[in-house]
């Protein structure tokens, strides 16, 4: 299979004024991302609320220019230094968490599917009626449905139409932040299997960004796990479900419920909040939070290396997955 993205130390830099005679704070949400994906596979980030997911669904899509960094497009790099190419920008599109909000409200299913072919391409109007046509059944939609307007759908066609408005430019990554999370749990199954179709027919290439470890288990081919603004551990779906490694990864699998019955799942409760990203921690960055800490991982910051079949960012690794360790779990409540 092809790579159609690459990251290389992708980073999002913002600025954050203190007062009117005080030097601006710099805030990095993004800090060195890495990972490359082919076409059909799905990578899945997940982490706590604040740890730069969005913020990299943002640079993925050019929403906003990475600060640094390397980002590449079918092999193709982008130039962040300017403006990139809109037809670099079309081979990247989003579908947004919230299908109430991401549709226009004043516009019908047929203006808004059709925008994208009007600004971008130069189709005549019958061509673009029968791709706004062929997309809506592609995705589970009457195409007579075109002339009606958002609020006359359930908040699942709603989410159908945002991915087709997200496939008209046939786009060869997807990123979909939080896709199903405003769902019905019923809704969201149908959804999940309907973005798996897609990507079998049209050879899609995902981002899956969520908080629902269950459906990342069931979508994901590989999984990113990312605490402030760094990826903490990444490995393929299989391999990181069944041996997490980094003690943040562990703790965040830990709260996710289990389904069979007898079954149990041992909770590891993290102490105090993620630090500042104004005044971010010296050494690891979860070490404040971190049961294993010691002097060392005080003194630098951990990079990504390679252990047991994955990237771990954690220079205790080893000992923290030594089955003769005692299980300090208790310690955390």
């Amino acid at each position: 299979m092809s790579e159609v993205l690459r990251a290389v130390n992708l980073q999002q830099e913002y600025s954050a004024r203190q007062g009117m005679f005080q030097k601006p704070l710099y805030v990095r949400a993004l800090n060195g991302v890495s990972f490359s994906l082919n076409a059909g596979e799905t990578l899945a980030v997940v982490g706590e609320s604040g740890c730069g997911k969005s913020t990299l669904a943002r640079s993925l899509t050019l929403i906003e220019t990475p600060s640094a960094g390397e980002l590449w497009l079918a092999g193709e790099k982008v130039n962040t230094a300017n403006k990139p190419d809109a037809a670099l920008r079309q081979r990247v599109q989003m579908v947004f968490q919230n299908p109430y909000g991401s549709l226009n409200p004043r516009k019908t299913i047929q203006q808004m599917l059709e925008e994208p072919l009007l600004l971008n391409t130069k189709l005549s109007s019958e061509a673009r009626r029968a791709a706004v046509a062929d997309m809506m059944s592609r995705v589970g939609l009457r195409p007579e449905f075109a002339e009606r307007y958002p609020h006359m759908f359930s908040g699942g066609q709603r989410q159908r139409i945002a991915i087709a408005r997200a496939l008209m430019l046939k786009p060869q990554v997807v990123v979909l932040d939080e896709p199903v999370s405003a769902l019905d749990l019923s809704v969201r199954a149908q959804i999940l299997n309907l973005l798996t179709e897609l990507q079998q027919d049209l050879g899609l290439a995902y981002v899956f960004i969520s908080h629902d470890l269950s459906v990342v288990q069931r979508i994901a081919d590989y999984v990113m796990v990312m605490y402030f603004g760094r990826a903490v551990e990444y490995a393929d779906a299989a391999t990181i479900f069944s041996t997490p490694q980094h003690p943040y990864t562990k703790a965040l699998f830990s709260a996710t419920p289990v389904a069979e019955v007898g079954e149990k799942r041992e909770r590891i409760h993290l102490q105090g909040e993620p630090p500042s990203p104004l005044r971010p921690p010296q050494g690891c960055p979860f070490g404040p939070r971190c049961a294993y800490v010691q002097d060392s991982c005080r003194k630098e910051v951990p990079a990504l290396r390679e252990l047991k079949g994955a990237q771990v960012a954690c220079v205790r690794a080893e000992a923290i997955n030594e089955p003769q360790l005692p299980n300090i779990s208790a310690r955390l409540l």
